[in-house]
């Protein structure tokens, strides 16, 4: 009897503490790990690589050129190499980038209802003439006043591959949304989040 009542109480708590419009969020999911037998350590479950990365990307990898890169991309800006390209001054060293339009960017795209604003962008980071990072910023407009839904569904997608292949974040400068994929190879490179500052 004792038991019962517990349960009917906590049952009443549960109740009173799920509010009456639940606000709706995506599951991500993540890459499946396998652990030793003493359950001390762990490993990826499945072994990602260049091809996974590849396969979100419509065929951009890691360590690809300028030019590599955007003959990959839906409008390419064409005669891009690494001497023409501008410097990426948020970093310490020798980092270059371009950038293209959040609508005019390879996939991942997020799902059909998932807005982003017209001015949000993806950018291309390179170092030593071969990319290493992507980073897709959603900028909010009128038309699209919070971009978080689409910034998680790309985020979801790189969820799904392992730190062996690539390294996500998701991060929220100044109403912005930024989802940046990074080479684990380049662990020498201080991670620097971007800042949104806004124009005046």
């Amino acid at each position: 009897m004792l038991r019962l009542s517990w349960f009917v109480t906590l049952a009443a708590c549960l109740a009173l503490s799920v509010p009456a419009a639940a606000e709706t969020r995506q599951i991500l999911s993540v890459p499946p790990i396998q652990w030793d037998h003493d359950m001390t350590t762990f490993r990826p479950g499945v072994t990602h690589g260049p091809s996974d990365v590849s396969a979100l990307t419509g065929g951009i990898m890691f360590g690809m050129r300028p030019s590599e890169v955007d003959a990959r991309l839906p409008a390419p800006i064409k005669n891009l190499a690494w001497d023409n390209l501008p410097f990426a001054t948020e970093y310490p060293e020798n980092v270059r980038y371009f950038w293209t339009r959040f609508s005019a960017a390879p996939p991942p795209h997020p799902d059909d209802g998932h807005c982003a604003g017209a001015a949000s962008y993806v950018v291309f980071f390179f170092r030593n003439d071969r990319l290493f990072r992507v980073s897709w910023r959603l900028l909010p407009d009128d038309s699209c006043p919070n971009p978080r839904a689409a910034a998680t569904d790309i985020y979801a997608r790189w969820l799904t591959i392992d730190r062996s292949a690539a390294l996500a974040t998701h991060y929220a400068p100044n109403q912005a949304e930024v989802v940046e994929v990074t080479d684990p190879t380049i662990d020498e490179l201080v991670p620097i989040r971007w800042e949104n500052r806004k124009r005046r």
